[in-house]
Parts: structure tokens; sequence; C-alpha cells
């Protein structure tokens, strides 16, 4: 009987696993440490294979719906405009890559992000962009509060008509999302009309 060979011993490649398990364990830890953010953790391996935003909308919107892909879409949206997904925002990032004061990084991405935000909530109803914007806010306790934004927002009492008027707002992102580029097209037209 033979046995069996065993690969041969690489050090590296040891030590370059030790870093991705070190490093997914940080990032698990980084994205625990986030208010409202569930995350899903492989049990045998410990790997991180998601992570999410805990709020009204997995809620009340069907997970692979259109009006949830336009929240997703917004949500993405607002923390781009607001530069909080590019690397730029770190300050470390600014004290060793850029010269001058932190607000002067302002990147391309960033402004264009704002222009269709704009777009976005100048074709919203007024109460359905506010409504929309303080429930995207990153917010522990909004999971359980979010009807106090809603009848804030909206002065809708009556909660299944504060679920509709959540449902409503996310149906018109949705129609705003595939219409995008036509109403962008004509919103640059009013700015230079003006």
């Amino acid at each position: 009987m033979s046995r069996k060979r065993k690969k041969p011993y690489d050090p590296g490649a040891a030590a370059r696993h030790k870093a991705e398990r070190q490093e997914n364990a940080a990032e698990v830890a980084r994205l625990r440490a986030q208010p409202s953010t569930a995350v899903n953790v492989d049990k045998r391996t410990g790997r991180l294979t998601g992570a999410w935003r805990l709020n009204c909308f997995n809620t009340l919107l069907d997970q692979n719906g259109a009006e949830r892909a336009a929240v997703d879409w917004l949500d993405e949206l607002v923390r781009t405009a607001n530069g909080e997904n590019g690397q730029e925002r770190r300050p470390d990032f600014v004290r060793s890559t850029t010269e001058g004061a932190p607000g002067q990084n302002i990147t391309d991405a960033m402004i264009q992000a704002s222009f269709r935000l704009e777009v976005v909530l100048a074709n919203m109803a007024p109460a359905h962009g506010r409504m929309l914007m303080e429930l995207l806010k990153p917010d522990a306790d909004l999971i359980t509060r979010w009807r106090a934004v809603v009848e804030r927002s909206t002065s809708e009492t009556h909660p299944q008509a504060q679920a509709g008027a959540v449902r409503a707002a996310c149906t018109a992102v949705a129609f705003i999302r595939d219409n995008i580029g036509r109403l962008e097209r004509a919103h640059r037209e009013l700015r230079a009309a003006a």
C-alpha cells in the first residue's frame, strides 16, 4: 500500500493564508462594529459571506424586486455624493497623498453622483424625497422608529398607509432610475435655459 504524498510546506503560502484570515477577521469586526449592519459569516471557515444594512426596506420590499434595487442604487448614490464610498475621504489617505485641506479633495465621481442625486430629488414629490433621505441615513434605532420618520415627512399616521407611502416612494425611485438618462438631459437643458 502506497502512502499518499503530501504537498511540501511553503512558508510564503502559509503567511499569505494567515494574512488573509487576519484581514477577513478585521473586516468582519469592522462591519459588526457599524450600527444597523448585519453580517453573515461561514461557520466552518469564518469567512465573510455577506453584509447588509438593516432598515425598513428589508421588511417592506421584495428582496429581488425593482424597487429594492432602486433603493440600493439611491443609497449608493447618496454615499458616493457624500464621499463615503471612496478611499479619498479617509484622513490618513488625505494627509499622505494630497496637498491642502481635506475639503479640497472632491472627485469627479462625487460631482457626478451629486448631480444625479439632484436630478432624482427634483423628479420626486418633496415629501417622498425628504422621507427617503431620512430613511437612508445610517442609524441603529431607525429599524424600530421608521414610522416616526414617515409620519414626520408625510404626516401619515395610519400604519398601513405609512408602509404604502414608503413603497410608493420606492416605486418613484425605480421609475427615475429606469429613465435617469432622459431626466438628466432635461435637467441640464433647464439649467442652461435659466
